[in-house]
């Protein structure tokens, strides 16, 4: 059975006069799970975030975070959270330390041996630099520090990547891969799609303010794709058990997608009049270009 949501909506929604930037938003998030918000500018995956923690307060529906909810009970959503905006202030007359200290003096200094040893050993950061001679990179080391090291129940994390190098990102990578192993809950919104395929266990795509799809990747990662083209113009008949789903045909070739186990497949494949064969993976990008690829209509979300 699947764990209880720790994170929960129920048909979310916020509008602004007529326009809603986020509409009818219905999902869960389970204890100990790494969970991508995927979408463009202007999807309503901030928004969303801002919901969660309180900082906006919803139009229509409901939020919730460990059976508080979101922004009448903000306070207390917030002490099991550490949040990572997509926008970084920061005071520049302070020194990187100082930062640090600051921050961690909100939840009484719990996390600040942690916070200067993923600063200066993870992101090689002198924390006796004052921050306004940081660069925006830095800064975003500096605040990336501080998030995983809060002894905190909740990551969420609005564009935890951007900035930074690709070593960098790599090493941001491996601490949520770290922090879901110490059983915290993340929430991860970004654009890099190989990012958060690397490190998710489920997706969901957001479109004008509407989520449009959720996508488990543990199931993703076991997808084949097969190009098959057979001998003749006659169509196979595909047994059942092979799970086996048509994706596009070209005459003699077929395009499908098989998520059983292998060793079946491959015997029926020995009996059947294949001519040739490619068997490969498919990416998060395919899926994502279905809901905006450049042949996806646009129409806002506008108000009921």
């Amino acid at each position: 059975m699947d764990a209880p949501a720790l994170i929960a909506t129920e048909n979310l929604g916020k509008a602004y006069g007529s326009f809603f930037a986020l509409r009818e938003l219905s999902l869960g998030v389970r204890q100990g799970e790494v969970y991508g918000l995927l979408g463009p500018n202007g999807s309503g995956k901030t928004t969303t975030i801002r919901l969660l923690l309180g900082l906006l307060k919803a139009s229509e529906g409901r939020a919730t975070i460990a059976g508080f909810d979101c922004w009448r009970q903000s306070l207390q959503v917030r002490r099991l959270v550490s949040y990572l905006p997509g926008e970084l202030r920061m005071t520049g007359s302070m020194s990187g330390l100082g930062v640090l200290k600051y921050l961690s003096g909100l939840r009484d200094e719990e996390s600040l041996d942690r916070a200067t040893a993923i600063a200066e050993q993870v992101m090689k950061l002198n924390l006796r630099r004052r921050v306004r001679k940081y660069s925006t990179g830095m800064k975003q080391k500096l605040a990336l520090s501080q998030a995983f090291a809060d002894p905190v129940d909740i990551l969420i994390l609005d564009e935890p990547t951007s900035a930074l190098d690709p070593s960098a990102r790599a090493d941001v990578l491996g601490l949520i891969r770290e922090a879901r192993a110490q059983g915290q809950t993340i929430i991860f919104s970004g654009h890099v799609l190989s990012e958060i395929e690397a490190v998710c266990d489920r997706v969901a795509i957001l479109r004008l303010g509407r989520l449009v799809h959720i996508e488990d990747m543990h199931a993703r990662r076991r997808l084949r794709m097969l190009l098959v083209r057979f001998a003749g113009d006659a169509s196979p008949a595909f047994p059942e058990e092979l799970e086996l789903t048509l994706r596009e045909r070209r005459g003699p070739a077929f395009l499908l997608e098989h998520r059983g186990p292998l060793g079946p497949l491959l015997s029926w494949l020995a009996t059947a009049a294949v001519e040739d064969l490619a068997i490969g993976t498919e990416d998060l990008h395919s899926l994502y270009n279905r809901y905006h690829g450049p042949d996806v209509v646009e129409t806002e979300v506008g108000a009921s």
